[in-house]
């Protein structure tokens, strides 16, 4: 049962909307400057892109290129089911959004880039190498390395890291380290957040965080900073949640030590679902997603909301 629930609460996610248009390509204005050309926020969160990204869609799960001139995000309507789109910089003008090339799959979610800007991670359901069948239970975490201006043929990241029921929303450290969550029989909760280490090129066994920071409710979406030194948490359950789930930042101690999640408050989070963090390459600006207006939108704040939560 505990499985079960944390893989149902994921897909709630994903479907939380009811959209069933697609975006009006053909009214894409001329868009130029960092951050598709947006006024930057401050300490309280605003809609991202307004009619460019957060549409009447249903948008989540969004990062930037480590150059910041490619934007990803998922999507999601009733017939295509979730796509990683992807708007880019030619010649100083973002183009409108389109599929990832990587993106063929009717379940493919959660995009994150590498350090060096090299690989693209992402989470799906679609046929483990040598079946025939989707995914039915859970995710599983597949990559594709940069060639050029695009990216190779998608590949399955391994049964090591794809050891558990689920595992999805990866985020990348600066030497290359995994982090995630996953569904595991050993697990705390109804989902936990795990890491991988890489060792020459090879990752190792998942390392489950441990007590501090998964605990007997739901510890979704994960991002950690390229140091390491802090990490924001979507968590499902407990006595502060504001809402439907809320956004929690945990500093790291030592290298197994972090401290214990502190919710970012009523700024950030709202009485909905808040979930999907993720901090500009620049370390600038927290993005994340929300349904506080009713479908899945994008929203970002000035990332030093974060800094005044370290040591207090």
């Amino acid at each position: 049962m505990r499985n079960s629930l944390g893989i149902l609460f994921f897909l709630l996610i994903l479907g939380h909307g009811h959209a069933t248009a697609t975006p009006n390509l053909s009214s894409w204005p001329k868009v130029s400057g960092p951050y598709l050309g947006q006024e930057p926020p401050r300490r309280a969160a605003e809609l991202f892109a307004p009619n460019l990204i957060s549409t009447n869609l249903s948008e989540i799960g969004s990062v930037f290129s480590t150059d910041h001139t490619e934007f990803y995000f998922t999507t999601w309507t009733r017939e295509s089911g979730t796509k990683i789109m992807v708007t880019r910089q030619v010649d100083g003008i973002w183009i409108p959004p389109e599929a990832a090339s990587f993106s063929n799959h009717p379940s493919d979610v959660d995009a994150a880039i590498s350090n060096d800007n090299s690989r693209i991670f992402f989470g799906t359901r679609r046929p483990r190498p040598g079946e025939t069948e989707d995914r039915q239970n859970g995710f599983d975490i597949w990559y594709a390395d940069r060639v050029g201006t695009d990216w190779s043929k998608e590949e399955y990241l391994g049964p090591v890291v794809n050891s558990g029921e689920s595992q999805v929303y990866p985020t990348v450290a600066a030497d290359g380290t995994l982090y995630f969550q996953a569904v595991r029989e050993e697990g705390y909760g109804k989902a936990d957040i795990y890491r991988s280490r890489l060792v020459d090129g090879t990752y190792q066994e998942p390392e489950n965080l441990g007590p501090t920071i998964n605990s007997e409710h739901y510890e979704g979406d994960v991002y950690v900073s390229p140091d390491e030194s802090y990490m924001i948490i979507s968590i499902y359950g407990r006595d502060d949640d504001l809402g439907g789930g809320d956004l929690y930042v945990s500093f790291q101690i030592s290298e197994d030590e972090w401290s214990p999640p502190r919710n970012l408050g009523p700024n950030i989070n709202s009485n909905k679902r808040d979930f999907c963090p993720m901090v500009t390459p620049d370390g600038k600006y927290l993005f994340f997603s929300s349904k506080r207006l009713g479908i899945g939108d994008i929203f970002w704040v000035d990332a030093i909301v974060i800094e005044e939560f370290e040591g207090s």
